[in-house]
C-alpha cells in the first residue's frame, strides 16, 4: 500500500501520541522513573514556624511604640543637614501638603467647607505642636490619632526626615502664629 507523504507523518504522530498516552501508568513501575513521583519533599506548612525570640523586631524593621513610648522614649537621630530637609520636603508634599497646607498652617487643599474642618492639631505652627517633642511628631506620623491617619507605610527613617521639615517649617513661620 502506497500512501501519501503527508497522511504517513500524520499517522506516525497519531500513533505516537497513542503510545505515549498508553504508557502514563506504566511510568512510575520503571525504577528510574519511581523516584521523580515518591520524591522527599517539604509539603507547605508542614512544620510549626520558628517562634521569634522575645524582644527582637525581625531585621530591616523598626520596633513599634505607641505615641506617648515614642514621646519619652525616642530622640531625632538627625541633626537638619540639608539632605535631611530636602528629602523631609518631598515626603512632606507627597504625606502631608493636603491636610497640613505648604507652610503647615492647616490649610491644605482638603481643609474647609464642605471638607475636614479646620482644626487646631492641624496647625503645626501653633504654639502646642511647637512644644511637642520630636518623638512625638514621630509617633504621630506612625500612629496617627484623631483624624490623622497611621502613616506606617513612611519607613522608620522617612519619619524622621518628616520631624525635621517639620522643625523647619516652625523656624521660619512668623512669630505672630
Amino acid at each position: 500500500m502506497n500512501l501519501p507523504t503527508s497522511l504517513r507523518g500524520v499517522l506516525v504522530i497519531l500513533a505516537a501520541v497513542v503510545a505515549t498516552s498508553a504508557c502514563d501508568d506504566q511510568v512510575k513501575y520503571v525504577p528510574w522513573f519511581e523516584t521523580m513521583t515518591t520524591q522527599p519533599s517539604v509539603e507547605t506548612y508542614e512544620a510549626e514556624p520558628m517562634a521569634p525570640v522575645a524582644g527582637t523586631v525581625p531585621a530591616g524593621s523598626d520596633r513599634h511604640l505607641d505615641l506617648l513610648a515614642a514621646d519619652t522614649l525616642l530622640t531625632n537621630p538627625l541633626e537638619g543637614a540639608a539632605e535631611d530637609l530636602e528629602q523631609g520636603e518631598v515626603l512632606y508634599l507627597q504625606f502631608c501638603v493636603m491636610c497640613h497646607g505648604e507652610s503647615g498652617a492647616g490649610d491644605g487643599p482638603v481643609v474647609g467647607p464642605n471638607r475636614l474642618p479646620p482644626l487646631p492639631t492641624l496647625n503645626l505652627l501653633s504654639e502646642r505642636a511647637l512644644d511637642l517633642s520630636d518623638g512625638y511628631i514621630y509617633g504621630m506620623i506612625a500612629n496617627g490619632r484623631g483624624v490623622m491617619p497611621s502613616y506606617r507605610r513612611v519607613q522608620h527613617d522617612d519619619r524622621w526626615y518628616l520631624v525635621e521639615y517639620v522643625r523647619k517649617l516652625q523656624e521660619e513661620a512668623p512669630a505672630s502664629e
